[in-house]
């Protein structure tokens, strides 16, 4: 058999940490995923880690450096062949992932939460047997320690519960919760019983109605009879087959609030023990008790007695070598300080502080806040395991900029052995234990001169040439152009549906998904969308500090702070998950400052899903300033206000209104997902292809130019990835397009080739979540 555990973040604003732990053997592989923040699906896909055989995802901590990658990874996941998934953490997680029904269905897949605080028992399985150990801040009131009953991996262990938290978290509510997220993912349900969508509504369906009794408006006329009618005590429509009662059922759930939930601080630690290695088998043993070799011996290996010729009864200990416990590993989330008196009094631990080599933890992966790694008390619990454990640390502070803090953590206390995370680091745990960094990539150069990466390219260069003297020769054309000053910053303008030859679904991992920074000069920044990854986009491309340009300030944070306006255009998951972590930052910088506030327009359900969130953490809800962007359509402004918009679109077929709003528009921002030979995946899924994206700017008569977004890796059209570009500049973009075709040329279908593990596969996405989420 062959296991490791492998790293894929560290802590950084691309990917929070996670680790991946790997079983191969001859019955199958599995893995094993702590943790999944945003980006952990990209980070996987760009080393082409394959996550279809992930059954099990465990969560350190139910907030958005936790699980904000879960809800893309769960749909990559479903549309990748997985049929079932288990998801263990700590308190709200399943509120967590109900509050993301308005965006997130699979019919093809079945997932389950656990929520160990409820039964306090541990996970176990063929390959690991897992304990969680809660681990609280100081300042919580009503601290109980999850040692309250110490028991060992076999039995588990169970936590006496808050009162307080019972009272929100009661046993119907959470049943109830569970029932949304059954509805969600829904493999196999209803399918053995053909009679049980005709059943009469039972009492329990009458104590969840109760239970939800926290109104909310629906989303639509239908939606809302049903659900007058479910309130009032009549019967449920008559549901015909079972996905009818699949339907029925959720247009009648669907749209109610969920039970309030309250905030929980709560830090789930994972002690991970493996499989208890056998002895070898001793055939000159066996031999010296007159066996000879035979079945005989394969039962002995699998643990049975046998009979030698002369009746002597041979047992397997009298010819099997020393056995040795399973190899241990622990991981362990220390968000703060507050958390290190937690950690260093937690029983748990304390069995594996001994100087047994063989009860030693291999590996304890330690994800901390800062100025936990500095405090004496943390650097005293590490160094009380022994010397066969090696401590691998996940922060932010040491493992993005290792080299600038290295003086620093060489005067730090914390054990010899240990090593700082980086992204694909593997510590191998069978056939032996070594750290291993052959799978990291090259560390890269920012200061590389670009004429050594295109030396072989004389085509290029001669047409970059060229374009220079045609750009200089047309600055005419931005003379008088409105808006001129205006910088349009393109974060990502990746698709999440991905079709070629056969229907593919992942997150790109080339490009980020859908992104756009517009700067108004005095007035601050607007984000069009905000898919996940957003966040550490900004942060690559503007950097953490300030560097002045004039007036200019150029820092992420000052961006963020200057932040005035978020439009979302649709609940697809591509274009809004990376909203929770951009408004808290925003909350972050704005904190104190009463009177601070940030407008957010998106669909109704973006409200809903914040509010439903805000449940888990503070991520400043209090302070969005929400408009359901259905109030700014064209036919709803004033009779008389006609004037002509620059406008956005998200994904869309050509629209005809779109081009009566957006007449005479000074920049149109335009879906282009498929290239002009893919018409019927552009129409069967609702997307553009380029020609028509580009004929919507051409009879909307768009002033200097169609700027294309939310496409896929084949070949780039107008603009780079991080293009950043002020309106009085747009004129000068279509004629870097002949360099572009050349420069890019080959290169993706190339990659895509090369490797066809890197794609997955999958049917076409589920045709009732896609409708819906139009």
């Amino acid at each position: 058999m062959k296991s490791y555990i492998q790293i894929l973040g560290s802590g950084t604003f691309d990917v929070n940490p996670s680790v991946l732990v790997h079983y191969d053997n001859q019955k199958g592989c599995k893995r094993y995923l702590f943790n999944c923040g945003e980006g952990t699906q990209r980070i996987c896909l760009q080393n082409k880690l394959r996550l279809v055989k992930t059954k099990n995802i465990f969560l350190t901590r139910v907030n958005w450096e936790c699980v904000g990658g879960l809800p893309g990874m769960l749909l990559t996941l479903a549309d990748t062949g997985t049929k079932d998934i288990k998801i263990f953490g700590g308190e709200n997680l399943t509120h967590f992932l109900t509050a993301t029904r308005g965006f997130v269905m699979r019919s093809t897949m079945s997932v389950e939460t656990h929520e160990f605080q409820e039964d306090g028992m541990e996970f176990k399985d063929e390959n690991l047997t897992i304990l969680p150990v809660f681990l609280y801040p100081e300042w919580q009131k009503n601290i109980t320690s999850s040692s309250s009953s110490t028991q060992n991996l076999e039995t588990g262990t169970k936590r006496t519960r808050d009162s307080t938290l019972d009272e929100i978290n009661s046993n119907s509510t959470l049943k109830y919760k569970k029932e949304i997220l059954s509805l969600m993912f829904n493999q196999g349900q209803l399918s053995n019983d053909p009679k049980s969508s005709n059943k009469k509504r039972s009492k329990y369906d009458e104590d969840i109605d109760t239970a939800m009794n926290i109104s909310d408006e629906p989303q639509d006329n239908q939606m809302m009879q049903t659900s007058k009618k479910s309130n009032s005590g009549k019967s449920s429509p008559n549901r015909g087959d079972n996905k009818a009662s699949l339907r029925e059922r959720r247009k009648e759930v669907f749209p109610k609030r969920l039970p309030k939930s309250q905030h929980s601080f709560t830090s789930v630690a994972y002690i991970c023990k493996g499989p208890d290695y056998k002895g070898k088998f001793d055939p000159l043993a066996a031999k010296a008790l007159g066996l000879e070799p035979g079945p005989q011996y394969a039962d002995l290996v699998r643990g049975n007695s046998v009979t030698a010729p002369d009746g002597t009864v041979i047992h397997p200990h009298q010819v099997m070598g020393p056995s040795r416990p399973g190899m241990t590993f622990i991981i362990l989330d220390v968000p703060s300080t507050s958390y290190i008196s937690s950690v260093c009094e937690s029983p748990e631990f304390v069995t594996y502080q001994i100087s047994n080599k063989d009860t030693q933890p291999r590996v304890i992966i330690h994800m901390v806040g800062n100025g936990v790694l500095e405090d004496k008390r943390y650097q005293e619990w590490m160094n009380k395991f022994g010397p066969e454990t090696e401590p691998i640390i996940a922060n932010e502070k040491y493992c993005p900029q290792r080299i600038i803090f290295y003086s620093s953590a060489l005067m730090d206390n914390i054990p010899k052995k240990a090593s700082f995370a980086v992204p694909m680091m593997i510590y191998q745990t069978e056939p032996s234990f070594k750290l291993d960094m052959s799978q990291l990539g090259p560390v890269f150069d920012h200061n590389i001169e670009s004429g050594k990466l295109l030396e072989s390219s004389d085509d290029y260069l001669n047409i970059a040439e060229e374009v220079k003297q045609e750009v200089a020769r047309s600055h005419s054309e931005a003379k008088n152009i409105p808006g001129k000053d205006v910088i349009i910053t393109t974060l990502g303008t990746g698709s999440r549906s991905i079709e070629m030859q056969l229907f593919i679904y992942l997150t790109n991992f080339l490009r980020l998904v859908s992104a756009t920074l517009i700067k108004i000069p005095n007035n601050g920044f607007i984000l069009l969308d905000v898919g996940e990854g957003t966040l550490g986009s900004m942060s690559r491309h503007f950097g953490p500090y300030d560097q002045p340009h004039g007036d200019d300030q150029t820092s992420l944070e000052s961006r963020i702070s200057n932040l005035k306006c978020i439009f979302i255009s649709h609940m697809h998951a591509d274009h809004h998950l990376g909203i929770v972590r951009v408004l808290k930052k925003w909350n972050e910088i704005h904190k104190g400052v009463d009177d601070a506030t940030i407008s957010v327009f998106g669909p109704s359900r973006l409200q809903k899903w914040l509010d439903e969130y805000s449940d888990v953490e503070d991520i400043g809800f209090s302070k969005v300033k929400f408009t359901d962007n259905k109030d700014l359509l064209f036919w709803k402004q004033q009779k008389g206000n006609n004037t002509s918009l620059d406008s956005y679109s998200g994904d869309t077929r050509p629209c005809e209104d779109l081009v009566r709003v957006g007449k005479d528009a000074t920049l149109l921002i335009h879906e282009a997902t498929f290239e002009n030979d893919l018409t019927e995946q552009a129409l069967s899924k609702n997307h553009s292809i380029t020609e028509e994206a580009v004929s919507v700017g051409e009879r909307m008569n768009a002033h200097t130019l169609l700027l294309l977004t939310h496409w896929y890796p084949k070949v780039p059209v107008f603009t780079d990835d991080h293009g950043r570009v002020s309106i009085g500049e747009l004129y000068k973009l279509p004629k870097f397009v002949k360099t572009l075709k050349v420069l890019y040329a080959d290169e993706n279908e190339a990659g895509i080739e090369e490797d066809d593990n890197v794609y997955e596969e999958v049917y076409i996405e589920d045709e009732e979540d896609d409708n819906e989420n139009k």
